[in-house]
């Protein structure tokens, strides 16, 4: 876990989502971090110091004064300084460079460790220049931000402005502790299923879950990059990929083609996880194909309850974009295989002149699975053997092997 064992200082200010932080301390416990808590005078009328003090956990209340040195000693202690939830008033404090609170006073002593800033307030708090003006200069300062979530606020107010999904936020303070190998780079990634209809409502596809490729999307971010996703079929996985994403939702082979071809020329590293149909319908019906009345596609319905359809063969994607491959640019491709899994994987690479492929074997049950296997082989004829594993511990690995291997 990369916040085993991190010192992470969680300051408290004065938002009605206070509460929330509680779930925030014990999933930072959860992934092995130690923490000390800083609620402030206004947080406190919100939430009670005792119900951290409960689990064991020294907590400084926001008297700046009381201890002369313990600022000092906070910001020693810290390797991350989360301020959840950070208010209007303690960003714009911050941004001004007032240190008159222990959480104002800590943060001022520690300039080189990293701060992350998860703003919830009302949207149009949240909306105000120069709030955002402010965000954006501590950016510059060693500060990071999660964006709030879009809701319905405490007054009734609608917008931007609610705490997010803890889960945001300990991405975000993970990604703290990553080496930032593709900094600077453009990444596309592929992930989930094409369907190919038959009629409105029958379609042919697979068993992609889109795990893999959602696990290699959030582990570029946390490396540097900057993301788009195109997501194939994949809605009941959308809470699971980071909100700094660009996502393209398409459905079929056509609607993927159109948008892979746009935006690789636009990115430095495609991750191609998506499984793509081989083949689909030669003709498409219009209507729903009922058992009588109407004719299908192909012949129609036949004696016996048999339908008859023609597939055509689709183009190879890896092949469309080898064609249109730049200098520099990397493409990473995957494979399932039943049998002779190295020996196909070799060929599949030379055949679509890619400078990766993983390739799992199927007979594995890693289809639809949380966890993966398999080989991965470079364009220099390098394997590397991966054992079975979470899929998103494992996109990590992959992500890591990128210019090395």
């Amino acid at each position: 876990m990369s916040l085993q064992n991190k010192n992470i200082l969680l300051c408290i200010t004065g938002s009605i989502s206070c509460y929330k932080s509680v779930d925030l301390y014990r999933k930072l416990k959860k992934k092995g971090a130690n923490v000390k808590i800083i609620v402030s005078a206004s947080a406190a009328k919100f939430i009670s110091p005792y119900i951290f003090e409960s689990f064991g956990e020294q907590v400084f209340e926001d008297d700046a004064f009381k201890s002369p040195l313990s600022h000092i000693d906070l910001s020693k202690f810290a390797d991350i300084i989360l301020i959840a939830p950070a208010t209007y008033n303690t960003i714009n404090k911050l941004a001004a460079g007032i240190a008159d609170t222990l959480i104002t006073l800590t943060v001022a002593a520690a300039p080189d460790k990293p701060k992350i800033l998860v703003p919830a307030m009302n949207p149009n708090m949240y909306a105000n220049k120069i709030l955002k003006e402010n965000l954006k200069r501590l950016c510059a300062f060693n500060f990071s931000a999660v964006s709030p979530e879009t809701g319905s606020s405490a007054c009734g107010d609608f917008g931007e402005g609610k705490f997010p999904e803890t889960d945001d936020i300990i991405f975000c303070a993970e990604s703290v502790f990553k080496q930032k190998t593709l900094k600077g780079k453009k990444v596309l990634v592929t992930a989930g299923a094409t369907r190919e209809y038959l009629d409105p409502v029958r379609f042919m596809s697979n068993g992609s879950s889109g795990k893999m490729g959602i696990g290699i999307a959030n582990a570029a971010v946390q490396a540097g990059a900057e993301v788009t996703l195109i997501a194939l079929n994949i809605d009941d996985r959308i809470k699971y990929i980071n909100r700094s994403i660009k996502i393209i939702n398409r459905t079929d082979f056509s609607g993927l083609k159109e948008a892979l071809l746009d935006e690789f020329k636009k990115s430095d590293i495609l991750f191609m996880a998506a499984a793509v149909s081989d083949y689909g319908f030669k003709e498409k019906s219009p209507v729903k194909i009922k058992k009588s009345g109407n004719t299908a596609p192909a012949g129609g319905a036949g004696e016996g309850g048999t339908l008859q359809v023609e597939l055509i063969k689709n183009e190879d994607l890896l092949n469309a974009v080898s064609k249109i491959k730049k200098d520099g640019q990397i493409v990473f491709g995957f494979a399932a295989e039943t049998d002779s899994v190295i020996e196909n994987g070799r060929k599949k690479l030379a055949e679509k002149s890619l400078d990766y492929i993983f390739i799992n074997d199927v007979s594995k049950d890693v289809i639809g699975s949380n966890e993966n296997e398999g080989f991965l082989i470079n364009k220099t004829g390098e394997i590397k053997r991966f054992e079975r594993e979470p899929k998103n511990e494992l996109a990590e690995k992959l992500i890591s092997e990128l210019y090395v291997m």
